[in-house]
């Protein structure tokens, strides 16, 4: 097999998670933490799953896992979980230092007084600063275009809320 056949390769590998919808935290975590491993992470959303999904997740995730660690890598599902757990922690704290702030209250406040549903995305600068964008739409008017509202950052080590702008 030549390097570009295993290159290949591994751009289909996937890591199957099950998750709740509107998980912000898990779904982020997974975004950051994917970058730094030869695969994606396919999320699978919903309420609740019937254990036939979860085995067939499991035995799927697995036959990865075994793949990685014959190819390089050294109890690679240990130390995914591990840099997950890390990755979530660090985002709630950045979600409660946010929400702690009160000009950030207020203005996810003011999107909801004016009847309007917020969609945040996250960026790591750091292991300690989170910067999160927030845009609002309407749901009663779907097809109207998202609106960029504010941006504000979290430093998890000085457990401050910047707004940039």
């Amino acid at each position: 097999m030549t390097l570009a056949q295993i290159e290949k390769k591994n751009d289909t590998l996937e890591i199957w998670t099950l998750f709740s919808i509107g998980n912000f935290v898990n779904q982020n975590a997974e975004k950051i933490i994917e970058k730094d491993w030869p695969f994606k992470i396919k999320g699978i959303a919903g309420d609740s799953f019937i254990e036939s999904l979860i085995d067939s997740v499991e035995i799927h995730n697995n036959k990865i896992w075994n793949y990685l660690d014959s190819n390089g890598y050294s109890n690679s599902k240990k130390k995914f979980e591990s840099d997950l757990l890390a990755e979530i922690i660090r985002i709630k704290k950045a979600v409660e230092i946010s929400q702690s702030n009160k000009k950030v209250s207020e203005l996810y406040a003011n999107l909801r007084k004016r009847k309007l549903q917020d969609y945040t995305e996250l960026k790591k600068e750091n292991n300690s600063k989170y910067e999160f964008t927030v845009f609002s739409f309407d749901l009663k008017n779907i097809e109207k275009e998202q609106n960029f509202e504010f941006k504000f950052t979290s430093d998890l080590k000085k457990e401050k809320t910047k707004i940039i702008e």
